[in-house]
């Protein structure tokens, strides 16, 4: 289990630093637009069109490691006060109800892929294609399937969330 979920997080961790890079990207080129539209009054051909692409990976691309590491929000009033097996039971059960939400994430977000593809979409300024920049997204959300039903298995069979300091 723990080599499984090693490979995992090594795959997920990739693309977070990828997203965490294109943020980087994205902040430098908005600095930079500032300063050349103040040094010559026009802002950087197609900057926009740019960020709101890498925008889409940027947030994609940071949903497989969050599960695997299991960094989502949760609320444990109930757990304090129910005995053992239903707390776990209650862990079990917001884990199945997480790899749902993304399920149905990932589906919406490819629906979404495709019909930006047949409509053959593009960015204003640079005439990108918008479509293959949601089909990366859809495969980053694609990605979290298999991650949090290693998340559920993880819970049903009572392994906590590994300390992940690699």
């Amino acid at each position: 289990m723990k080599k499984l979920e090693r490979t995992f997080m090594l795959m997920s961790r990739a693309a977070a630093t990828l997203g965490v890079l294109f943020l980087l990207l994205v902040a430098a080129m908005s600095v930079a637009d500032i300063v050349i539209r103040e040094i010559t009054g026009r802002p950087i051909r197609g900057a926009h069109d740019l960020a709101s692409l890498l925008t889409i990976i940027i947030i994609a691309s940071s949903f497989p490691a969050g599960l695997l590491e299991r960094r989502q929000i949760k609320v444990t009033v109930l757990g304090s006060f129910l005995p053992e097996s239903i707390n776990r039971a209650m862990e079990v059960l917001g884990a199945v109800l997480t790899g749902a939400m993304f399920l149905f994430i990932a589906y919406f977000v490819t629906l979404h892929a495709m019909r930006v593809s047949d409509s053959h979409q593009a960015t204003m300024v640079l005439n990108m294609p918008i479509g293959p920049w949601w089909w990366i997204a859809s495969l980053c959300f694609w990605a979290c399937i298999p991650a949090q039903l290693f998340v559920i298995i993880a819970e049903i069979l009572g392994h906590p969330a590994s300390q992940h300091q690699d």
